[in-house]
């Protein structure tokens, strides 16, 4: 197996210290109007330049997939992925950006999409009886697919869900910014993450008690508390992930889902949409000397789940900076 290999100036940073690759809104602007103007699939004729002028010009996110891969490479025992492909992995996340932008424009439809054998009758079941949920996500694939179930359709929900995302809203600014300008009816429910403290655990809680899904991804660190981590073992390595994700499901004591949007095929005109749903098996009704254990129990059973779609879809994951970087 190939020895991995790491650049000291480029594998050091935090991701919130990063900066842009493209500085200018003109290509996400350019992408948004032919998303809401043009059919679907000439959007992702759209992606072939798009996708390779941002890996022309982001030496990070070459460097990145490629170490990425290695250690998934590692890990499998050469299994996957089968190609180490920096430019595939820039492709997937060029198509994401798409089928993000399809999301918050309402243009996913839940009959299209591909069902498995798991937790979706039941979140929807809930859904429907007016109960809420917490949904662990995630930079892998497309959480934007939670849409298509959040409004008066054939998911069997007969009214509409409230969704609301917990982020890093420095990092998402110039994407919101964008999307509102071309389509200021476009309705976000975002709570910065830099925000959370015991009057916003409040709004969260009300927000599922009145039947909302509220959403976090758990594998990036805090920006702002960078030091406050669980750390575990992640395709064979160690890696830190936020330990407020995890301490917020112990207090919310919701009912918890890992949930995955995957496009069926890396490289495709006419992509199909696959939807994962399993729910949490920790339980938060324990006595308070118990919470820390189940907190850490939550976070591996996330480490599972991450790296079974990670397995199963390489190319798809879109965190492009040092998963791995030990930061304490």
């Amino acid at each position: 197996m190939q020895k991995i290999e790491t650049k000291v100036d480029e594998m050091t940073l935090h991701w919130a210290d990063e900066q842009e690759a493209i500085k200018t809104n003109i290509p996400l602007v350019f992408l948004l109007n032919i998303i809401k103007f043009m059919p679907r699939w000439f959007s992702y004729i759209i992606v072939f330049p798009v996708s390779f002028f941002f890996f022309i010009f982001s030496k990070r996110a070459r460097n990145e997939a490629i170490y990425y891969q290695k250690i998934l490479k590692e890990y499998t025992n050469g299994e996957v992925p089968k190609r180490i492909s920096a430019y595939k992995q820039v492709f997937s996340f060029a198509m994401c950006v798409v089928e993000k932008l399809d999301g918050w424009l309402g243009r996913f439809d839940y009959d299209k999409l591909i069902k498995h054998d798991d937790d979706l009758p039941l979140i929807l079941k809930q859904l429907d009886e007016g109960k809420g949920a917490f949904i662990i996500g995630s930079h892998l694939g497309n959480m934007e697919l939670l849409r298509s179930i959040s409004s008066l359709n054939s998911s069997g929900v007969k009214r509409h869900v409230d969704v609301t995302a917990i982020m890093e809203m420095n990092s998402t600014e110039q994407f919101n910014n964008v999307l509102k300008t071309v389509d200021p009816n476009v309705q976000m429910n975002l709570i910065d993450a830099k925000s959370i403290g015991p009057e916003t655990i409040c709004l969260i809680e009300d927000k599922i008690k009145e039947g909302g899904m509220v959403f976090i991804a758990a594998d990036r660190t805090s920006a702002s508390s960078r030091t406050r981590v669980l750390t575990h073992k992640f395709l064979g390595k160690d890696a830190n992930f936020p330990y407020g994700v995890f301490m917020m499901a112990s207090l919310l004591k919701a009912p918890t889902y890992y949930i995955f949007g995957m496009r069926d095929k890396t490289v495709t005109l006419l992509p199909k949409q696959h939807i994962y749903v399993e729910k949490s098996n920790v339980d938060f009704n324990c006595a308070r000397n118990e919470r820390e254990c189940r907190i850490n129990d939550l976070c591996l059973e996330y480490i599972s789940k991450l790296e079974k779609y990670v397995k199963m879809y390489p190319y798809q994951w879109y965190n492009f900076h040092n998963f791995w970087l030990l930061q304490k």
